[in-house]
C-alpha cells in the first residue's frame, strides 16, 4: 500500500470509495466530491489537501482530506477519512491518518480535530479516532437531525 497525492485520474476511483459506503448519504458524497474537485483544482493550496492509499496495481482502497481551519493561526481539520469497506482491519486507514498527521506537522498544526456524526453507523469511526489518540472534544446535540448529534475529536501536536 502507497500512501501519496491526489493525482487527478483518482477521481472516478475516490467516487466510487465514496459510493461503496453504505452509511454515506447522498448529500455527504456530494460535498466529499465537491472538496475532491476543490483540491483538484487547486494544487497546492491548503484548505483541501488529498492524500490517496492505492495498492501497488493502482487500485485506490482509502482516501483522506484535511486543511488548516480559516482564522486560526494552527489548527488543522480532517474532514475525510475513507476506506473501502471490503479493506477495511487492514491499515489503510491508521496508514492515511499517520501521513495526514506527519503532513500537518510539517505544516506547523498545534491542534487537529475532526467531527463526526453520534449515530451507530459512525460507531466504527469514533472507535478509530480515539485508539489513534484523538478525544472528544465538544458535542453539539441535535446537530445534523434530532437526535444525531455532532462530535469533535482533538488531538495536540507538539
Amino acid at each position: 500500500m502507497r500512501v501519496r497525492k491526489i493525482q487527478p485520474r483518482d477521481r472516478a476511483g475516490l467516487q466510487a470509495l465514496l459510493s461503496a459506503q453504505a452509511h454515506f448519504r447522498p448529500e455527504e458524497i456530494r460535498v466529499a466530491l465537491e472538496l475532491i474537485d476543490i483540491a483538484l483544482a487547486n494544487p497546492g493550496e491548503e484548505d483541501y489537501m488529498i492524500l490517496c492509499a492505492e495498492e501497488e496495481e493502482g487500485n485506490l482502497r482509502g482516501y483522506i482530506c484535511f486543511g488548516k481551519a480559516p482564522l486560526t493561526d494552527a489548527v488543522f481539520d480532517i474532514y475525510w477519512i475513507v476506506v473501502h469497506p471490503a479493506h477495511g482491519q487492514r491499515g489503510i486507514g491508521s496508514s492515511l491518518l499517520f501521513q495526514a498527521e506527519k503532513e500537518m506537522a510539517q505544516r506547523q498544526a498545534r491542534l487537529l480535530l475532526i467531527e463526526t456524526s453520534s449515530t451507530p453507523p459512525y460507531e466504527n469511526p469514533r472507535a478509530f479516532y480515539q485508539k489513534h489518540g484523538y478525544g472528544e472534544q465538544a458535542r453539539i446535540l441535535d446537530y445534523y437531525r434530532p437526535g444525531d448529534h455532532k462530535i469533535i475529536f482533538g488531538k495536540t501536536l507538539g
